[in-house]
C-alpha cells in the first residue's frame, strides 16, 4: 500500500500500478475513490478533509494511529502510516470572508529505540466552514492528516505536535509502534478500524476510524487488513475474536474460505458484538488458518495480528455508582413523569436503558462521541456537591439547585452581618437575572428570590 500526496489528497497505488481515480467533493469532505481490478482487491481510501469521527475517541485531545503495511518497493523497510485527527472542538475558527476558517500545523517526529530521530515531517492544513455549529462539533467533524514513513524493522516512538494558528495552543501525543518483518510470509499488516465503506459501482472508499476507543458501540465498525504470502494460489481461512483481559470472548467469527491469487490481498469484515458489550480494554485478534479439504483448520494459526478495542463505561457508570441516585438527580432536567417512568422499570437493566435513552434525546450533537448536555449537567451536580453541602447533599440545597439549572453566576455579592459573617448573598447572571440567598445559620443559605415555575436545565 503506497500513498502519493497530491494537493493534500491521497492517491492509492499498488505494486507500481496507479489505478484510475475519481474525486467527489461534498460539503464537508473530499473523498477519493479507487477503481479496483476485483472485489477482493478493495482499497481504500480515505475521507480525510473534515472527516467525521463517528465516535472515534476522546474529543478533548488529538487522536492518532500508527499502522504498518508491507513495503515491497523498498527492500528491508515497511510502510508506517501515521494518522492524526484533530476534532473541530479543539480548533479555533475565525470569521474570514463570511466563513469560519482555521489553520493547523502538525509536526510528526519518529525516534528509534535509542531516541535518535530517524524521520520527521510537517503538515499544514486550513479549513473553512459555513456553519458555526459545525465548527463547534455538531457533526463530529475533524481535520484528519496522514503521513507515510519507510522504516526498518524495530521499535519506534512517534511524537506528534499539533499547533493551532489562531490560539497558538499546542497539543502533543506520543505513541509507540513496532515494525515487524512483513516479508517473512505468511504475515498480516496492522489492523485498521473503518467506520464506513462505500461501493460506487466497483470503486470503494473508506473512512478510517482513528484510535481504539469505540465510543459508539451501536455503530457498525469494520476491520481492514492486508495478508501477505508467496504461496500462490492458495486457500486460507480467517477468524477473528475480541477478548477481555481475562480471556472472556465477547465476539468473533470465521470468515469464508478465501482463494489468494496475489502476494498481497486485502480483506475486511464487520465487527459484531452483543447488544451490551462489556466495558473495558479488550483485544481484537485476526488469525489466518490453513484449509484442509475445503474446511478451515482453526487449531493451526499461520499468521495473526492484534490491536486494542476499548469500550467505555455506560453513561450511568460515569456519574455515580448508584443508578437510583442518578435518577433522583434528574429532578432539575426531567419532568416528574419521565423520572417516574424510569424508576418504575422492573429491572436495573431496564432502568439503565431508559436513563440513557433520556440523555440521548437531549444530546445536542448526536453525531459526536460526546453528550455535552449530560457532561455539563452532572458536572454541575458534582460541583454543587463540593461547594454547597449543608444539611443535605450540595445539589439538593437552594444554591445547588440554582447552580445546576443556571450554572455559575457572572457575579456574586455578599452583605455581611454585624458579626462579619455573610448574611445575604446575591447571584447575578449575564441575562440580568438575580437570585438572593439568606444565611439561616451554619452556612445554610435559603433562596429568597423565587425560581420561575417549571424552569429546567437546558444546554446552551
Amino acid at each position: 500500500m503506497m500513498f502519493v500526496h497530491l494537493c493534500g489528497v491521497l492517491q492509492v497505488c499498488r505494486q507500481q500500478t496507479v489505478y484510475a481515480t475519481e474525486l467527489t467533493s461534498t460539503t464537508d469532505r473530499t473523498r477519493m475513490t479507487v477503481r479496483l481490478p476485483s472485489p477482493l482487491a478493495i482499497l481504500l481510501v480515505l475521507c480525510l478533509h473534515g472527516s467525521v469521527l463517528h465516535g472515534a475517541g476522546n474529543t478533548s485531545t488529538i487522536l492518532t494511529d500508527a499502522l504498518v503495511f508491507h513495503g515491497p518497493d523498498i527492500l528491508g523497510k515497511e510502510h508506517v502510516d501515521v494518522y492524526v485527527a484533530v476534532p473541530y472542538q479543539l480548533m479555533q475558527f475565525q470569521i474570514y470572508g463570511g466563513r469560519y476558517a482555521a489553520t493547523l500545523t502538525a509536526a510528526i517526529v519518529v525516534r528509534d529505540s535509542v531516541n535518535q530521530k530517524v524521520a520527521d515531517t510537517t503538515i499544514k492544513r486550513s479549513r473553512a466552514e459555513d456553519s458555526y455549529a459545525v465548527t463547534q462539533g455538531s457533526t463530529g467533524a475533524a481535520e484528519t492528516m496522514v503521513a507515510r514513513f519507510n522504516l526498518k524493522r524495530g521499535s519506534y516512538t512517534i511524537e506528534t505536535t499539533v499547533i493551532d494558528q489562531f490560539s497558538r495552543r499546542e497539543r502533543r501525543r506520543t505513541d509507540s509502534v513496532v515494525v515487524p518483518d512483513l516479508s517473512n510470509t505468511p504475515a498480516i499488516s496492522s489492523l485498521m478500524y473503518v467506520s464506513q465503506i462505500e461501493d460506487h459501482n466497483g470503486r470503494y472508499s473508506i473512512t478510517p476510524y482513528i484510535g481504539s476507543n469505540v465510543w459508539n458501540t451501536s455503530q457498525q465498525l469494520f476491520a481492514f487488513f492486508e495478508y501477505y504470502t508467496v504461496e500462490l494460489p492458495t486457500e486460507v481461512g480467517m477468524s477473528w475474536q475480541i477478548a477481555t483481559v481475562d480471556g472472556k470472548v465477547l465476539g468473533g467469527g470465521l470468515l469464508p474460505v478465501a482463494t489468494i491469487r496475489s502476494r498481497t490481498s486485502q480483506h475486511f469484515f464487520p465487527i459484531r458484538l452483543g447488544d451490551k458489550p462489556t466495558p473495558g480494554v479488550h483485544t481484537l485478534t485476526v488469525r489466518i488458518h490453513p484449509v484442509v479439504a475445503g474446511v478451515t483448520d482453526t487449531s493451526v494459526s499461520v499468521a495473526s495480528a492484534s490491536r486494542k478495542y476499548i469500550i467505555p463505561g455506560t453513561l450511568t457508570s460515569k456519574v455515580t455508582s448508584s443508578l437510583a441516585t442518578a435518577i433522583r438527580q434528574l429532578a432539575y432536567v426531567a419532568n416528574q413523569a419521565d423520572i417516574d417512568r424510569i424508576d418504575a422499570a422492573k429491572t436495573e437493566e431496564d432502568k439503565t436503558l431508559l436513563f440513557e435513552d433520556f440523555w440521548k434525546s437531549l444530546d445536542p450533537t448526536k453525531r459526536t462521541v460526546r453528550n455535552e448536555a449530560f457532561e455539563e449537567y452532572y458536572g454541575r451536580i458534582a460541583t454543587a456537591n463540593t461547594l454547597f453541602k449543608s444539611y443535605a447533599e450540595g445539589w439538593m440545597t437552594d444554591m445547588g439547585r440554582v447552580y445546576v439549572i443556571y450554572g455559575a453566576p457572572a457575579q456574586k455579592d455578599q452583605v455581611p452581618s454585624q458579626y462579619g459573617t455573610p448574611l445575604l448573598e446575591r447571584w447575578t447572571y449575564p441575562n440580568g437575572q438575580v437570585f438572593v440567598f439568606e444565611d439561616t445559620g451554619f452556612g445554610d443559605f435559603r433562596l429568597r428570590t423565587p425560581i420561575p415555575a417549571g424552569i429546567k436545565y437546558q444546554y446552551r
